[in-house]
């Protein structure tokens, strides 16, 4: 009996052996032609975390509700192509998402254009009335956009910024945007309009024909890349709605990976997708309920 007993207290001395642990990872794979991928395999799907290669588990398509908040530009400086460019690429955009996609619309001046659950084609009607003039404050409406998308909970949560750079703010107001983006769990997707210089012909550099007061650009990138979103600079309010139909690829490409990692906390992911011609964004990676079998 003591003999059980001794071995019994030696082995329980022993350390534990490290329990398996899933995570999922949030991926949104669609073509360059603007093309969600709706039949991505496991055996595609390559991800590395930390230095170590990990075993997938399984792929799922992303189909959990989801909230957009929308703000859409209505300042002076791009007033003459807001009815004509911009507002139809919104309204292409917002047809063009998940069916059951909930979406709110705030302009720049800034003002609440329509709440969430409200309908596209009175959205629409409401921002061909808006007499786009004055300054961009947009900071204020995307922090309230924030806000609201924290409030409602929705497993998935959008920010969408569809304008100019010439946004009036200051280092609190920064500072704020990303506070409430971070709080509201929210994936910031930004398409920026350039400005054109002296020529009428728009850059793509980060200063080419830019004449902001602070770096509105870096801003924005640093953004995305902090919060798992996706930021895209338009050459011309013409190039606005190819951005959206790839910003509305991204949010109907999704899905929820598994795959095996170990306890503590997790290092940055890196996910390849073994498929010709696709864009791959990676989002949020989070620990499962269930540990591994």
């Amino acid at each position: 009996m003591q003999w059980v007993l001794l071995v019994s207290a030696l082995a329980s001395a022993q350390p534990a052996a490290a329990v398996p642990l899933t995570r999922s990872v949030t991926l949104s794979v669609y073509t360059k032609k603007a093309v969600p991928v709706d039949d991505l395999k496991p055996e595609e799907v390559v991800i590395t975390e930390g230095e170590k290669k990990r075993s997938v588990l399984g792929v799922e398509r992303d189909t959990r509700p989801l909230d957009v908040a929308l703000v859409i530009d209505t300042a002076a400086a791009l007033a003459a192509a807001y009815r004509s460019d911009l507002v139809p690429a919104v309204m292409e955009f917002w047809k063009a998402l998940p069916a059951g996609t909930d979406v709110a619309v705030w302009s720049t001046a800034p003002a609440k254009v329509s709440e969430f659950g409200a309908d596209v084609a009175a959205t629409d009607s409401k921002l061909r009335m808006i007499a786009a003039a004055g300054g961009n404050y947009g900071f204020d409406s995307m922090v309230e956009g924030c806000k609201e998308l924290g409030a409602r909970g929705a497993p998935r949560r959008a920010l969408v910024y569809v304008g100019g750079g010439g946004l009036q703010t200051s280092r609190t107001g920064t500072s704020a945007l990303m506070e409430a983006v971070g709080q509201a769990r929210a994936t910031p997707l930004v398409v920026l309009v350039l400005p054109a210089g002296r020529d009428g012909v728009l850059g793509g550099g980060p200063s080419s024909g830019a004449a902001y007061s602070w770096d509105v650009q870096g801003y924005f990138a640093q953004m995305s890349q902090a919060y798992f979103g996706w930021y895209v600079e338009a050459l011309s309010t013409l190039a606005v709605a190819e951005r959206l139909r790839q910003a509305a690829a991204d949010l109907n490409g999704q899905y929820q990976v598994r795959y095996e990692s170990e306890a503590g906390p997790g290092e940055k992911v890196k996910v390849d997708v073994k498929r010709k011609d696709v864009r791959v964004r990676v989002g949020r990676s989070r620990p499962d309920l269930v540990p591994a079998n």
